[in-house]
């Protein structure tokens, strides 16, 4: 059975590397000097952590997976554009969970991930869709 699953997350990783494009999730992790002063003091360092991963962007009223993976190397979103969208990651090789504490940048623009669904049909995470505000 762990075999379906195997070739489902092949599959996800497959399909966001032909359609998607390089992406980094980054994640901030902030050392208080002072832990009696939660609010911040001077010598607070802060650890930037980056994942390296292919993400395949959306529209996010698109029909059905097809059809938005089919748009995907159409679409080029302005960064002046206030709307969401989705950007679908295979979460084979990724090496971490992506949370909204993280940031996903996608070359000079950093954005803002506002909602995560993970695509679990067993034991292990396919992909994961994310909801990032442009």
């Amino acid at each position: 059975m762990s075999d379906i699953y195997t070739r489902l997350g092949d599959t996800a990783q497959k399909l966001v590397l032909s359609y998607g494009r390089p992406i980094q999730l980054s994640q901030s992790e902030l050392t208080l000097a002072d832990p009696a002063k939660p609010w911040g003091s001077a010598g607070d360092t802060t650890t930037e952590t980056t994942y390296s991963t292919y993400g395949a962007f959306v529209q996010e009223d698109a029909g059905d997976l097809t059809a938005r993976l089919s748009a995907v190397s159409r679409l080029v979103l302005s960064p002046v554009e206030t709307n969401d969208a989705q950007v679908i990651i295979a979460a084979k090789g990724l090496g971490v969970e992506p949370t909204i504490a993280m940031k996903l940048v996608d070359g000079d623009r950093t954005l803002e991930i506002k909602k995560v669904v993970t695509v679990k049909p067993g034991p292990t995470a396919v992909m994961y869709i994310l909801t990032v505000e442009n």
